[in-house]
């Protein structure tokens, strides 16, 4: 299957959709750019570049796309924190699964791994909960990654 950058992107929203969430928490997963006003935290999912990777010359025939994916609101209470920490540990989670590849879904709504294709990360090292300036009752959860995801590359 080939796609297209713009597809690439949409489809691993998709993904991350279906496999972040917890018991206690659902995280929407939003494609930027995209007005969201809502409470709570969310997954925003950046693209940053598109690109043709240079190395191995079989890479040639792949695209990779640059994204990232941040999770992002306003904490203003401990229920809200527990729910940010959690968050940001079920994409650690599944982000480091093994053999990751970019899904899309079939005829029967299954979720299919494109062959030739990965998805890896780098975290960001810099703090991911900050005080509000504006309240001392408030914290700021903006937790950063990146993910290079690596697919066959489209004829168009």
């Amino acid at each position: 299957m080939y796609l297209s950058s713009y597809n690439a992107v949409q489809e691993f929203a998709k993904q991350l959709e279906r496999n972040i969430g917890g018991v206690n928490f659902h995280t929407k997963v939003v494609v930027t750019p995209s007005s969201i006003n809502e409470a709570g935290v969310v997954i925003k999912v950046s693209l940053l570049k598109t690109f043709i990777p240079n190395e191995p010359p079989a890479a040639k025939s792949s695209r990779s796309v640059r994204i990232r994916v941040t999770v992002a609101g306003r904490i203003e209470s401990m229920t809200g924190l527990k729910q940010a920490t959690e968050a940001i540990e079920a994409l650690d989670r599944y982000l480091m699964s093994p053999d990751l590849r970019l899904e899309v879904m079939n005829g029967s709504q299954i979720p299919v791994g494109i062959s030739n294709s990965r998805i890896t990360q780098q975290i960001r090292e810099e703090d991911s909960f900050l005080d509000s300036p504006d309240s001392i009752k408030v914290q700021d959860v903006q937790d950063d990654r990146i993910v290079i995801i690596t697919f066959p590359q489209g004829g168009n």
